[in-house]
């Protein structure tokens, strides 16, 4: 897992559909990746972007169970 600090941002492809015509994500791109994915045309102006920022950290591991007796 890539780490990634608290103001990154990255930018989602969105391209295609679902089993329930719903949009998958494709591709996950920071600003630089993005810039080049659309001079190679890996990424067409058509295609849908979103732009998302880190926010802050989450702890999400499970809390130890003490033990009893």
């Amino acid at each position: 897992m890539a780490k990634m600090m608290r103001g990154a941002k990255r930018y989602v492809l969105l391209r295609g559909k679902d089993e329930d015509g719903k949009d998958i994500v494709v591709d996950i791109f920071s600003e630089k990746e993005l810039d080049m994915a659309l001079k190679a045309g890996r990424v067409e102006e058509e295609d849908h972007i979103v732009k998302v920022e880190v926010m802050g950290k989450v702890d999400l591991r499970k809390q130890k169970r003490s033990k009893k007796r």
